[in-house]
């Protein structure tokens, strides 16, 4: 059974009591008494919307027991944000301990560690928009790639950041792109593909999207996903798929 879990549990149980601490609310924590004997900070008080925000901290060793506990993490995010409320740094034997996270989106974030029923000084950092977008790359699968009419051909793929990791709640569009009149079969030179707009889908928590299209005639068509950016992140298109159908 994994740590958080039994933390989890003992919340709900009553044998660990929490403060009511919202993702949406910022004063929750307001009757906490901090002591110096837990300590928080950062080297910033403001990042970009998308970067992480760096949180390190001290427990006095006088509070441990046979062995350091969890120390939890108590985060306040504007509304929007789906960071968890708390989360559970790990100290090391002299008491020291780290804690990262991404900071999805703007606003005024606040951050607050908890040791044995002893909180820390709050923590305040502003998430404000970067003045470039942050780049991005788009994946596209289809299955299966020789169909024939009447099948459903079903595609999935990813929105990720340069750090790999997912984008969630962006919309993409697919399109499909046929060959020009007069150049059934592909053109030898010349002869850019008419792409045109085929649907769209929104990606979920992980970055992770899908859709699925009907076959309805025979030859070869190409599709692509494509995500046009927004105040964070940067326009970027997947690799086309070329699909055969076959009668």
């Amino acid at each position: 059974m994994s740590i958080k879990y039994c933390l989890f549990i003992l919340v709900c149980t009553g044998f660990l009591l929490l403060p009511h601490v919202s993702a949406y609310q910022d004063d929750s924590l307001d009757n906490s008494i901090p002591s110096d004997l837990v300590i928080l900070q950062t080297p910033l008080d403001e990042v970009i919307i998308g970067d992480k925000v760096y949180l390190s901290g001290q427990v006095d060793r006088s509070l441990f027991g046979t062995q350091p506990s969890d120390v939890i993490i108590l985060i306040s995010a504007p509304k929007g944000s789906h960071t968890d409320t708390f989360m559970l740094a790990k100290p090391v034997s002299n008491g020291s301990f780290r804690y990262n996270q991404v900071a999805d989106v703007g606003g005024d974030w606040s951050f607050e560690a908890l040791y044995n029923g002893i909180y820390s000084e709050k923590v305040y950092i502003s998430v404000v928009p970067g003045d470039e977008p942050k780049k991005t790359a788009l994946t596209l699968s289809g299955w299966p790639t020789f169909p024939k009419i009447g099948d459903y051909v079903s595609f999935k793929g990813r929105l990720t950041d340069s750090e790999g990791k997912g984008i969630s709640f962006k919309e993409i569009t697919y399109r499909l792109a046929s060959s020009p009149v007069g150049c059934l079969g592909g053109c030898a030179f010349g002869g850019m593909p008419e792409w045109r707009d085929a649907g769209s889908v929104t990606t979920d928590i992980n970055g992770e999207y899908s859709f699925s299209l009907p076959v309805v005639e025979s030859g070869s068509v190409q599709i692509e996903a494509f995500f046009p950016g927004d105040e964070g992140y940067s326009m970027t298109s997947s690799k086309a798929l070329k699909l055969t159908v076959y009668e």
